[in-house]
């Protein structure tokens, strides 16, 4: 057969498959990112490739319709991360040969295999590998993606020589585009359909009763559940974790889940009580906690995105240079209007100075922009030293804190210095200003409080791990309003929280 366009690849499976050409090219692209973002060495040369040009991956993978495709999300959060940076430079290959050459260098280095195979266009010799490795893994996915990366790299080295009947016969030997990974289900249509949940659900009635909220399944009586969901409790708890805290109110659509969840894995028609009734309670105590941890995975990416900041920084100094450029040009050319009024002063007097008067305007306009970007610039660049400051924070309370300089003294910077902390349980607060008299406190979780009582305060600390988020704001924008400086601690040891104060306070004094 006739050598091919990997579009047309596309196009065929579209057709055969009955799946839509954009969903097509999307699980091939996700495929290709994640294969390349698997361990440690691979993320390390990603990460290298991107770093030369942030913005431009950033955007590349966020404008394509398969940013958010759920190959991408389905291993951890790291995973992900990186499989959304290399699908941006996958992406910007597809424009520049030099981040082509990039991308072959990396799929020689760590599949150094199938590169050779398919510069030779040898995908006998390729499978014949293959068959090796599924004699010892009998994982469909690494068959799957070792195939999509044989045909992605003969696209990136000859496209032109890719066959259709090989590649039909290579992606249905690794069941592509079937829909038979279970990661691709729509579950909802599958819980419409499955005959079976009424007949657990009516067990879990007989046995627990009406499940109306979470304490139904936590506190439960039942002999059969009591003692399971005790063992995961205590689990939770060696690890400093409550389920009171975590149990949200129940959801009926997580219910049909964990029961679903208990049919697809027994596979049969009748069921035991007791390992339903067991199976549904350490399946919600699970769905609960991967709701959390789904959750918290969003909130990373939706309050923590480095490139979506860099982004935003990079946009606003683009419009000020732009700006600022624009200003330029309109100066030169009134500077250059006045001297033609000066020669023909008689003859042009009047139409002159009426456009010389135009162009001051249209400058008093732009010298008008300009500041409101550079207010907006400041402000974004404050924001953006918050966020360190909070980064660097958290990730020193991954460590044990031990100072640094044991020589400086919190008396002498507070004698002549009104200091504010904000956070820490009340009898922490009671220990440090028994020993500190002058130090200010205010409970963190005093969402009412009042900064203006406290007088003209000339720093202000956090105790972030023991306070809440309104009253966090709340203060954040007092100080910014009043451009009061601001640290983080988080020790509970009276002598080290004391080097700690000093230290913050040494440094932040310092530099603001």
């Amino acid at each position: 057969m006739a050598s091919i366009k990997m579009k047309q690849v596309m196009e065929f499976f579209a057709e055969n498959y009955d799946i839509n050409l954009n969903d097509a090219e999307e699980y091939f692209m996700a495929i290709v990112s994640v294969g390349l973002s698997l361990n440690k060495e691979m993320r390390k040369d990603v990460a290298a490739i991107y770093n030369q040009n942030k913005l431009m991956f950033f955007e590349s993978a966020k404008e394509f319709s398969g940013y958010n495709h759920v190959l991408l999300s389905s291993g951890d959060l790291e995973q992900e991360i990186y499989a959304k940076k290399t699908l941006g430079i996958l992406l910007s290959a597809e424009q520049s040969e030099l981040i082509k050459v990039k991308i072959l260098r990396l799929i020689k280095k760590h599949y150094k295999d199938i590169y050779v195979y398919a510069q030779n266009n040898n995908y006998d010799g390729f499978r014949k590998k293959l068959s090796a490795i599924e004699d010892t893994s009998k994982n469909l996915k690494v068959t799957e993606t070792l195939i999509v990366l044989f045909f992605y790299t003969m696209k990136q080295l000859n496209e032109n020589i890719i066959n259709l009947q090989v590649v039909e016969n290579a992606f249905n030997a690794a069941s592509l585009f079937i829909n038979i990974n279970p990661i691709n289900t729509d579950i909802q249509n599958e819980l419409k359909r499955e005959t079976r949940l009424a007949q657990v659900k009516q067990i879990v009635k007989d046995e627990l009763g009406t499940i109306k909220n979470s304490s139904d399944i936590l506190y439960s009586n039942h002999k059969d559940l009591k003692t399971m969901v005790s063992c995961l409790r205590n689990l939770l708890i060696i690890d400093k974790l409550d389920l009171d805290f975590i149990a949200p109110k129940v959801n009926q659509d997580d219910l049909d889940k964990v029961m679903l969840a208990f049919i697809k894995t027994t596979g049969k028609a009748e069921f035991d009580e007791t390992q339903v009734v067991q199976s549904f309670g350490a399946g919600y105590i699970m769905k609960m906690l991967l709701n959390e941890y789904l959750r918290a995975r969003e909130l990373y990416l939706t309050y923590s995105d480095e490139d979506a900041l860099y982004s935003e920084l990079k946009a606003l100094k683009e419009k000020l240079d732009t700006a600022s450029l624009a200003k330029d040009t309109v100066e030169i050319q009134a500077h250059k209007l006045k001297s033609e009024i000066e020669t023909h002063e008689l003859k042009l007097k009047n139409a002159l100075s009426e456009q010389s008067r135009f162009y001051e305007a249209q400058i008093n306009e732009l010298n008008k922009e300009i500041d409101r970007l550079k207010i907006n610039l400041d402000a974004e660049m404050k924001n953006r030293e918050e966020l360190f400051q909070l980064r660097e924070f958290f990730i020193d309370l991954k460590n044990d804190y031990s100072p640094t300089d044991t020589s400086l003294d919190l008396s002498r910077f507070i004698a002549n210095k009104k200091l504010l902390i904000i956070g820490g349980t009340p009898s922490w607060r009671k220990r440090l200003e028994a020993k500190f008299p002058t130090i200010l406190t205010a409970d963190g979780f005093n969402d009412k409080i009042e900064l203006r009582s406290y007088g003209e305060v000339d720093f202000v600390l956090f105790y972030s791990s023991y306070m809440s988020h309104k009253t966090y704001y709340k203060t954040v924008d007092f100080i910014r309003a009043n451009d009061i400086p601001a640290g983080y601690i988080g020790r509970t040891n009276m002598d080290l929280v004391e080097f700690e104060i000093a230290e913050e306070l040494n440094k932040r004094l310092a530099a603001h």
